[in-house]
């Protein structure tokens, strides 16, 4: 091999081992602050489905506070991917600048994870995929790509751009999210998190998150370990609020029974139908049994907590999410109305289903 040839050979070795090289040592775990736990019978999901747009372009490269930014942001997203409690909600990631992940390739937006089923899991690996910040500043076609993510998605949409929203094409960026909120039929909150301290940026990140007042725009160094996991819950979470249905045990069971009769069970049909349409805004159900005060308090407790199981075992039957479901007996506990007479006693003979529900996002 003549020798021009062998000095070139070489030259492309040693470039290719470089880039490799390079690469291997961009290789980030990012890390994950401790948070305050969310209580998941106090929250239920407010949103279907959630999606992180993730700036690695080039001035995510940029330090802020000794650190590169695009760490900070992996940072920050590890930490709130980790504070979100276990959800039936659809996720997705979404980056946009250096579209390879690595530390070479192409400029535009690369969907790393989903949609598919939030698993926590899943989410830090793919963030943990993302090597190195580079090129332009794509975001519009960030935002377009998650608009094809969410194509078949009909509920409520969280979508949190992460971001120092530095050398941000703003009216293409403006266009993209009109375009997104039209296909959402406006259920949907965007929120941004802006990494470092540019002050250019205010009004950029305005026109984006002003146009819902659900949207929200924080900056990262002002999301703590401690209040986290708030920014979790006002984002993707909304207080449980019960609704109460109460059915009389005369139309649920025969005397002294626990076996569902037919009667009973249209009507447990009819909420059950209700439940299932409004999806993950369900977060929790408490099916209570009660009954008069005839009989020892050992024995109506027992028949209690047994009516409070089958009403349970039905409505899982009929497709309602058995995890969110807690069966009780109170036995005679909490009548109300007086065991005196015989109407009175009716009413105390009675299953209650608390259904806890969250707000939509619109």
């Amino acid at each position: 091999m003549p020798n021009g040839k062998r000095t070139a050979l070489a030259f492309l070795m040693i470039l290719a081992l470089g880039l490799v090289t390079g690469c291997a040592n961009n290789t980030y775990t990012p890390i994950v602050n401790p948070t305050q736990p969310i209580d998941p019978a106090a929250y239920a999901p407010k949103v279907d489905a959630f999606v992180i747009v993730f700036d690695n372009s080039s001035s995510m490269a940029g330090k802020y506070q000794g650190r590169l930014k695009i760490r900070l942001a992996q940072d920050f997203v590890a930490t709130f991917n980790s504070a979100i409690p276990a959800m039936d909600v659809q996720a997705g990631l979404v980056t946009f600048g250096n579209d390879s992940g690595i530390c070479f390739g192409g400029y535009s937006a690369s969907v790393r994870y989903g949609m598919t089923t939030y698993q926590a899991a899943d989410l830090a690996r793919a963030l943990e995929s993302i090597q190195c910040a580079g090129g332009i500043t794509p975001m519009s076609k960030g935002i377009d790509a998650t608009g094809k993510m969410l194509a078949s998605q009909t509920g409520a949409v969280a979508v949190i751009i992460v971001s120092d929203f530095v050398r941000i094409d703003e009216p293409s960026v403006t266009a993209a999210i009109a375009q997104l909120r039209s296909q959402l039929n406006d259920n949907v909150c965007i929120h941004t998190v802006k990494v470092g301290d540019s002050n250019t940026s205010n009004g950029v990140i305005s026109s984006i998150s002003g146009g819902a007042g659900c949207s929200s725009a924080v900056n990262a160094a002002d999301i703590t370990t401690t209040n986290m996991s708030k920014y979790v819950a006002d984002t993707l979470m909304a207080p449980l609020q019960y609704e109460k249905h109460t059915i009389s045990a005369t139309t649920l069971f025969d005397f002294d029974k626990a076996v569902l009769k037919e009667q009973g069970k249209a009507q447990l049909r009819i909420l059950a139908a209700d439940i299932k349409s409004r999806g993950p805004g369900i977060g929790d159900i408490d099916v209570i049994g009660y009954t008069d005060s005839i009989g020892t308090v050992a024995y109506n407790q027992a028949l209690s907590e047994r009516r409070a199981a089958a009403v349970k075992a039905y409505l899982i039957s009929v497709g309602v999410n058995g995890s969110i479901i807690d069966a009780i007996g109170r036995g005679e506990s909490d009548p109300v109305a007086t065991n005196m007479y015989k109407d009175g006693r009716a009413k105390n003979r009675r299953v209650e289903i608390h259904v806890g529900t969250a707000r939509t996002v619109k």
